[in-house]
């Protein structure tokens, strides 16, 4: 079949139509979650080793609106050795935003074996609800878990 110039004006035509309507959709979304206030976490690059390695306590920065509730997870992993990895997760729920970036402290109990001083990657996810939902993640990060 061979093309001709009226079924590119065609196909020209109707990829306009959709990035007509595509386009400003797209800006409306972005729009409505803007409008909702930003919600934000990020880990802090050192962590804390408790109880001989049975737990690690992950700082992290929270940020959202005045009014709304957060809850917070930590994910860390870690080697221990060659052929070992220890995992852990934790979490704080039902927690105040108080508008502006506050430090919270999240206890990660570690299994099947303990933390160890060292280099361990961890994530961060945010919920934060109230007058309406909104969520945010860390992405992977290298945290040094430390003796205090």
């Amino acid at each position: 079949m061979k093309l001709q110039k009226k079924h590119l004006g065609v196909g020209a035509v109707a990829l306009g139509a959709v990035l007509a309507f595509a386009v400003p959709a797209g800006a409306a979304v972005n729009l409505q979650s803007e409008s909702n206030g930003t919600a934000t976490v990020k880990i802090a690059k050192n962590a804390q080793l408790k109880a001989k390695g049975a737990v690690t306590i992950v700082t992290l920065n929270v940020t959202c609106p005045l009014g709304s509730h957060f809850s917070v997870y930590a994910d860390v992993s870690q080697t221990i050795s060659p052929s070992a990895t220890t995992h852990g997760s934790g979490s704080l729920y039902n927690q105040a935003c108080t508008g502006t970036a506050q430090k919270v402290k999240v206890t990660v109990p570690a299994s099947p074996a303990p933390f160890i001083p060292g280099v361990a990657y961890a994530t961060g996810h945010l919920e934060v609800y109230g007058y309406s939902y909104s969520a945010a993640d860390t992405g992977r990060v290298i945290v040094n878990v430390e003796n205090v």
